[in-house]
């Protein structure tokens, strides 16, 4: 009897079918990584990649208006991969802990405009920043009342890290969820978000809240309802109020950022306060304008369109700053570079 001989199969005796099924399998196997992979990227898989899942999933209505909010859309691009992620939530970890340990709360002056806000002379104010004495009341406050319920507060005060605040008044703008957030930063991180009457309303017609609820959270947003009776008129007057006092709305806060509703935030906070703040042992952060490199700029756009009703107010307030040493606009007075941070 003959022995039988083994042959090569005929599908692997073409090099051109072989490479073929080759890239298929590997295209077919890439295709299926990507799809199921949360990054969403090739080749990616670290602990310290941010959370590319929606926060948040707005009904279709809600972007049907002005100020829409962008559709989400799965990019490889879109989150900014950051080694050094652990390092700055560590860091900045340790200061909030330590603050709390040795800090001691500042006491503040109470009273109306004529006796706790006005009338201080330039050298006067100055004396604040540099007080060492805890006795001294600092005259740094609120107007008027600005209300919110207890469970707010309460919540507002527990928040003893990094807080990230913003505000919608008269329904002006849309909520807005953070993007490229580390996985540990809801951890250190408080994000509140301020409204009025008008505002909550139409969030609940949306449906993005129930009025029937004590608390409302939206994705990563903590929503404080403030009263809409002790406002001001002008919505631009009442977002001032929680951009200029947050220290002393979050009392037990560490570090604070400001971000307009206007805008969305696309860096993790930590990794902003870090590069910004932390890095250049510095006590504020503050970016360029877009626009205008001084302040009678900004004064002059602001009379132009109508921006803040009381002109000779606004003119009369620039002549108060001129009068205190705010020097006219010269080439020679170059303007800070955006993200600079500005020790006090």
């Amino acid at each position: 009897m003959g022995k039988a001989k083994l042959s090569t199969p005929l599908i692997f005796q073409s090099k051109l079918l072989c490479f073929s099924l080759l890239y298929f399998f590997t295209t077919l196997f890439l295709a299926l990584y990507t799809s199921l992979s949360p990054s969403k990227c090739l080749f990616r898989s670290s602990p310290f990649d941010p959370i590319l899942t929606p926060l948040f999933t707005y009904p279709p209505s809600y972007g049907e208006h002005k100020y829409a909010i962008p559709t989400h859309r799965s990019s490889c691009s879109s989150p900014v991969y950051f080694s050094d992620y652990w390092l700055a939530f560590k860091e900045i970890q340790d200061l909030c802990q330590n603050s709390l340990e040795f800090s001691q709360r500042l006491r503040y002056m109470k009273g109306k405009s004529d006796r706790f806000g006005g009338n201080f002379s330039t050298q006067k104010r100055i004396s604040y920043f540099q007080h060492s004495s805890d006795s001294v009341e600092i005259p740094c406050g609120f107007f008027k009342k600005f209300p919110v319920s207890n469970s707010d507060q309460i919540a507002m005060e527990r928040c003893r890290g990094v807080v990230v605040v913003s505000a919608i008044f008269n329904d002006h703008d849309k909520i807005r969820q953070p993007k490229s957030l580390g996985y540990k930063t809801l951890d250190l991180v408080c994000f509140f978000l301020f409204v009025d009457d008008i505002t909550l309303t139409r969030l609940d017609s949306h449906q993005i809240i129930s009025r029937k609820s004590h608390k409302y959270n939206v994705g990563v947003w903590r929503v404080i309802k403030v009263s809409s009776k002790h406002l001001y008129e002008n919505p631009a007057m009442n977002g001032v109020i929680p951009k200029f006092l947050l220290h002393r709305l979050f009392p037990n806060s560490k570090f604070s950022i400001w971000i307009d509703a206007k805008l969305q935030l696309m860096v993790d906070p930590l990794l902003l306060i870090h590069a910004l703040v932390v890095s250049n042992n510095v006590d504020m952060a503050i970016s360029k304008h877009p626009f205008f490199v001084h302040t009678m700029e900004e004064a002059m756009a602001t009379a132009r369109w109508r921006k803040w009703w009381d002109v000779d107010g606004l003119r009369l307030q620039m002549e108060t700053y001129c009068d205190n040493g705010l020097l006219p606009w010269t080439p020679n007075k170059l303007p800070y570079p955006s993200g600079i941070g500005i020790s006090l």
